[in-house]
């Protein structure tokens, strides 16, 4: 089993109506936990939305103690990551993607576990949604939608490459084009009529988090 440990609702939903799915075929396990970020006095823990790494790394160190894990991981958005998160002060110049690796080689020394493997999000899982254009005009059957959301990704050179900017990030872009959008459900359902194999071949940050959650399948 694969611990993941993800920011929000919307990221819980894509791990258990597509990723799951997709590399249960595999082998592998994925079990989602959502990040607690408060707990009210006498009340249950909140859940979803983090502002200090701090929150983050004790909900890590929680999971990673379970030893019946093969590998603990994240689902973390790129775009609002905690400025205090390691790697995020001195990120490198060039591509989003450089950046991103950085910041997420820089929370596997932080952590420094045999088992963690971190994932950031290029820029958050709306960018999946972007390479699930087509799917996503279907499902709102609204074609032009489609045809505008696949416009805005090649323009920018690819769905990973849809910047995070306050007005600009990609699900802000998707409320402006359809503003009944709902994160929690239509993202994961056009990305799970895209498929795996399309979202890698368009995705390549979260390809290589695939390669390395496939590389824990057991030998057959």
């Amino acid at each position: 089993m694969v611990g993941v440990l993800c920011e929000g609702q919307t990221e819980e939903n894509m791990v258990n109506d597509f990723l799951g799915p997709e590399l249960a075929a595999y082998g592998i396990c994925l079990v989602p936990t959502i990040l607690t970020t408060r707990v009210a006095a006498g009340g249950p823990a909140g859940k979803g939305g983090v502002s200090k790494w701090a929150k983050i790394e004790k909900d890590l160190h929680r999971l990673l103690a379970s030893t019946h894990w093969a590998a603990v991981t994240t689902l973390l958005d790129y775009y609002g990551l905690p400025v205090d998160s390691p790697g995020m002060s001195d990120r490198p110049t060039g591509s989003a993607a450089d950046k991103v690796t950085h910041v997420e080689r820089c929370l596997a020394e932080r952590v420094s576990h045999p088992r963690f493997l971190p994932h950031v999000v290029l820029h958050e899982t709306e960018t999946w949604v972007f390479a699930a254009a087509e799917q996503l005009g279907d499902w709102a059957d609204d074609l032009s939608l489609a045809r505008e959301l696949k416009r805005q990704a090649d323009q920018a050179g690819g769905a990973e490459n849809v910047n995070d900017g306050p007005e600009t990030a990609p699900s802000k872009r998707i409320l402006k084009l359809y503003p009944r959008y709902v994160k929690t459900q239509d993202g994961p359902v056009a990305v799970m009529e895209l498929g795996l194999t399309a979202l890698r071949a368009a995705c390549p940050h979260f390809d290589a988090w695939v390669v390395k959650l496939l590389g824990l399948a057991p030998q057959r």
